[in-house]
């Protein structure tokens, strides 16, 4: 349970924090840092229906979030796993938890599908309608009525999806400054971090990734604003008794695990073993978490619906 400080411990810490800096001319920098700490720690507590007290913004995921404090400002998170195992979904989710359900202005750069079919992904989950269903039209009118009810709260949500064809690390920059000017965008996703290229080429490819990871961590610094970007991880996975992935199978390069603040590695027993009597569960393993403890969180997967969520939502 949250321990929140009454409103006279507030005054007193704050007050206490004030006295010290007017007590010289020129306040220290450790100073300044504790003021502007003590005023985010006050303004969580005062308002804790904004994103149910969070520090940052909400996943949607009542376990990660509580973990993780949410998706903060100037952080970066990397989503990795082996093909299928729900990266992208993952990605869709939050960003759907963001723009649909807490109307954050939400940007994605969708590298590895089309952006209509990335909107199809959060239709589809937002719905409750499988996407092949919905690719061939053939719906009951029960999913009909799902669908048509949905649509327009998914167009009317800030959310922002950009698709091209190759994205270099300077248009990305140069996009999200103009997408945080002009839209207020919050939160920054990016999937497939190495389809991105570099500001310089290289001979070495773990290099070029290397590059682009530092510079989306710099990107969310500079911001002020969360970044997620999804990677691959390497087949060593599948090479193990119990297939578990590992920091060690981020692939071409380590730079990823020592930019990132949160890297989470997803599993599913059911990819690899059909008849697992963990079927339709998908476990997030916080494998690296600047902040706060390293844990397994355990959720649902709805493949037929193309989103995890919470166990207690299934």
């Amino acid at each position: 349970m949250r321990s929140t400080p009454s409103h006279d411990a507030q005054g007193e810490i704050m007050t206490d924090t004030t006295t010290d800096q007017a007590a010289s001319d020129k306040p220290s920098v450790i100073s300044d840092l504790l003021g502007n700490l003590l005023d985010d720690a006050a303004n969580v507590v005062e308002a804790p229906t904004a994103y149910t007290g969070l520090h940052g913004l909400p996943t949607g995921f009542r376990d990660l979030d509580a973990v993780t404090g949410g998706l903060t400002p100037g952080t970066l998170t990397v989503i990795a796993s082996r093909p299928q195992m729900g990266r992208t979904t993952l990605l869709s989710d939050i960003c759907r938890n963001t723009a649909i359900k807490h109307n954050i202005a939400t940007a994605v750069y969708s590298l590895e599908e089309s952006g209509e079919f990335f909107l199809m992904r959060v239709l589809a989950a937002e719905a409750r309608v499988a996407r092949h269903h919905i690719l061939s039209g053939v719906m009951d009118d029960a999913a009909w009525t799902r669908l048509a009810r949905r649509v327009p709260v998914v167009s009317a949500a800030p959310l922002h999806v950009k698709t091209p064809g190759r994205l270099t690390m300077a248009t990305l920059e140069a996009e999200a400054r103009e997408l945080v000017e002009e839209h207020g965008v919050a939160l920054l996703a990016v999937d497939g971090i190495q389809d991105i290229r570099p500001a310089k080429r290289s001979d070495l490819r773990e290099r070029e990734v290397g590059d682009v990871v530092r510079d989306l961590k710099t990107l969310a610094r500079e911001l002020n604003i969360p970044v997620v970007a999804t990677s691959h991880l390497n087949r060593n996975p599948e090479q193990r008794y119990n297939r578990l992935p590992m920091l060690d199978d981020l692939r071409e390069s380590g730079a990823i695990t020592f930019a990132a603040d949160t890297i989470l590695l997803l599993h599913r027993e059911d990819a690899y073993e059909k008849d697992t009597p963990r079927a339709g569960e998908a476990d997030f393993y916080v494998a690296k978490h600047r902040q706060g403890p390293t844990c397994v969180i355990t959720t649902a997967f709805q493949g037929h619906y193309g989103r995890f969520v919470d166990m207690m939502q299934t």
